[in-house]
């Protein structure tokens, strides 16, 4: 009876267990969509993973760096000289026009979690996901001029 009581403790631990591990699999590969409704919620430096960077101001403008060289440079022919343009945010997008620049569809999706989530431009809502994910920057501390973005 005991070896019967213990095999079923060990099922429901290994259950919880599998479950955290999913859970965490899941939050971390940012497939959750995330409501971005003022754009102080995105305002600052984003970056990616390979250096590109995004500079969303408060007032809907973004200037970029490196972005032609990204997945949406591929999608929009014409963004080398003109990575700039307006973004309006509509809750777990934002409607991106670039300066210029004919790139129709065009969307920037926020996934993860409302306190820590990632922007990326796409023109698939339903991947649940994309490539080129972009993170805000943190603020360097031995940069006295510098203020957190976060």
């Amino acid at each position: 009876m005991a070896a019967d009581q213990h095999q079923r403790i060990r099922r429901a631990f290994m259950g919880a267990a599998l479950g955290s591990a999913v859970t965490f699999l899941l939050t971390s590969c940012s497939v959750y969509p995330v409501e971005v409704n003022a754009i102080d919620q995105l305002a600052g430096v984003w970056s990616d993973v390979a250096g590109r960077t995004v500079e969303f101001k408060d007032d809907g403008t973004f200037t970029a760096k490196g972005l032609d060289k990204a997945e949406v440079g591929a999608e929009c022919s014409g963004i080398a000289d003109r990575q700039h343009g307006t973004v309006s945010l509509f809750g777990t997008y934002g409607e991106v026009t670039f300066d210029g620049v004919v790139c129709e569809g065009m969307k920037l999706a926020f996934y993860g979690s409302p306190s820590s989530f990632v922007a990326c431009f796409t023109r698939d809502m339903t991947s649940g996901g994309c490539t080129d994910e972009f993170s805000r920057e943190e603020a360097d501390p031995s940069d006295p001029g510098r203020e957190p973005t976060t």
